[in-house]
């Protein structure tokens, strides 16, 4: 695209905007690998401090988890990620789209282990279960339901003043 004032604009696949990966499709990809990069590079960050004998204690690692990585690796998920499907026997029923989906939460489960056995100094043959209860943990689907109910109040108390208010009140009828 040549600009009148002689600027050449290139196209791209993707383009970052207030911090979501949009592609022309909205596919999505990007930003699902954006959001598990960044859970990986937080356990890799942080492991080093939270070792089973000395470093930071639990209570801290999970306050670490809950303030930094959570955020980081859901941010937008709202968007990009669609209620998940826990029921194997119903993933032959969905598309190819709906499975990678189901493929990024279950990577992002294996990073919230990893994040839970750090918490905890367990170890590796620590059933998940327990991991999530003794460090205070909600299951990755609970908890993208959780950050997609945040999303969803945050936009339904909007006052009737604000710009996106008649919109959001005529989807909700």
């Amino acid at each position: 695209l040549h600009l009148s004032d002689g600027h050449v604009v290139k196209t791209s696949k993707t383009v970052k905007l207030l911090g979501v990966h949009l592609d022309h499709k909205l596919r999505w990809h990007e930003q699902s690998a954006a959001a598990i990069a960044k859970g990986e590079a937080w356990l890799i960050q942080t492991g080093r401090i939270a070792q089973a004998l000395w470093g930071i204690g639990a209570r801290n690692m999970q306050r670490l988890y809950l303030g930094v990585c959570v955020p980081r690796m859901l941010y937008a998920a709202d968007v990009f990620l669609s209620p998940p499907a826990v029921n194997r026997s119903l993933l032959a029923q969905f598309t190819p789209e709906e499975c990678r989906e189901w493929a990024v939460v279950k990577k992002l489960c294996s990073i919230r282990r990893c994040a839970a056995l750090a918490i905890m100094g367990a170890l590796h043959s620590t059933p998940t279960e327990v991991l999530d209860a003794y460090a205070n943990l909600l299951p990755v689907t609970h908890l993208i339901n959780k950050v997609r109910a945040g999303a969803a109040l945050q936009v339904t108390t909007r006052p009737a003043s604000h710009p996106m208010h008649a919109a959001v009140k005529q989807e909700a009828e």
